[in-house]
């Protein structure tokens, strides 16, 4: 008697148990559900803060597809945004260029294939990477979730299972009231965050005068740091597959790509074994590539005082400086014209 009331007591509980499990479930099978409802709800819906970066590859592809001729174009994040002139380069050389540089947070994956549809066969490709790229593990930032959500929705269904499934999971609830909000009604404008006006004919930032620097970014910069990213050496990262993602798209479609080094603050400890094999192990990246890469990483280090308001965006007369000792080094690959 004694042992049926505990097998009783155990198949009781064994019940219990499985209610409360399959409660558990539905919940999360009804709320992943109610998620995603959300989720398509707004998918496609204009957020403001995906306007700036909006307009800017607005401007940018327009660019690309007025020009005819075999052309040089830069693709890269702010530091070439801030850092490389294609106006210089285009007087310079005659050959018409594109500053194609956005922002770092889109990622490298995004800001690579994005591009892809600026190229033609002719074309000359110039990455001068910011150094996050060849460390980015993937995951999709904030800002690359709100562009893709409100703006590039094709860019979600382009990639694999296992991605999309990243990045809906990286999906907040702020920004899915933030898209719902918009669906319904018309965003406030804003002016900060990354904005167009003040992007040249040419792609290239214009809001980097050193004569208009306050007295704030100056402090910023006297306060830069090493960067820490600089640390080791590199043999494999989801940013460097997308980079070989991308030159093997290039090579396929007839397109040259050739590498350099981003614009950065100088600092003693680039000098130190474990910086030096982080640098090498880039070198190393790009030759089994078959990529060419201009220069050295010091060749494009410089003094704080050439610099705006970031460790890697330099202010206009860095801009001129930097660009000219680029066209030196980037002239014998130039396509003809």
């Amino acid at each position: 008697m004694h042992l049926k009331v505990i097998f009783c007591t155990l198949i009781f509980k064994k019940m219990v148990y499985i209610r409360y499990f399959k409660s558990i479930f539905c919940g999360f099978l009804i709320s992943s559900l109610i998620f995603l409802f959300a989720v398509l709800l707004q998918i496609g819906v204009p957020t403001e803060s995906s306007r700036g970066i909006h307009e800017m590859y607005t401007i940018k592809s327009n660019m690309a597809n007025s020009i005819d001729t075999p052309k040089l174009v830069i693709v890269a994040a702010s530091n070439a945004r801030f850092g490389i002139s294609c106006s210089q380069i285009h007087k310079e050389t005659s050959i018409s260029c594109l500053n194609g540089a956005t922002t770092f947070p889109l990622g490298t994956d995004y800001i690579l294939t994005r591009s892809r549809s600026w190229l033609k066969p002719g074309d000359l490709v110039l990455l001068p990477l910011e150094y996050g790229h060849y460390l980015h593990d993937g995951k999709p930032s904030n800002l690359l979730i709100d562009y893709v959500l409100s703006r590039d929705p094709k860019y979600l269904l382009s990639l694999n299972l296992i991605d999309q499934v990243r990045f809906i999971s990286g999906i907040s609830l702020e920004r899915v009231e933030q898209g719902i909000v918009a669906k319904f009604q018309t965003p406030q404008s804003r002016n900060s965050g990354n904005q167009s006006a003040t992007i040249n004919e040419y792609g290239d930032e214009t809001a980097n005068r050193k004569a208009d620097m306050t007295q704030k970014q100056i402090q910023t910069i006297a306060k830069m740091t090493s960067n820490n990213e600089i640390s080791e050496s590199i043999t494999s990262s989801q940013g460097m597959s997308s980079i070989i993602k991308f030159i093997n798209w290039c090579k396929k479609h007839n397109i040259n790509v050739i590498a350099t080094w981003p614009n950065t603050i100088y600092f003693e400890v680039y000098k130190e074994p474990r910086q030096q094999e982080f640098f090498q192990s880039i070198e190393k990246f790009y030759q089994s590539q078959g990529v060419f890469i201009l220069g050295k990483p010091e060749d494009f280090m410089y003094d704080k005082s050439m610099f705006y308001d970031s460790i890697y965006h330099l202010h206009d007369l860095g801009t001129n400086q930097r660009t000219k000792e680029l066209i030196d080094l980037i002239k014998p690959y130039l396509p003809s014209t």
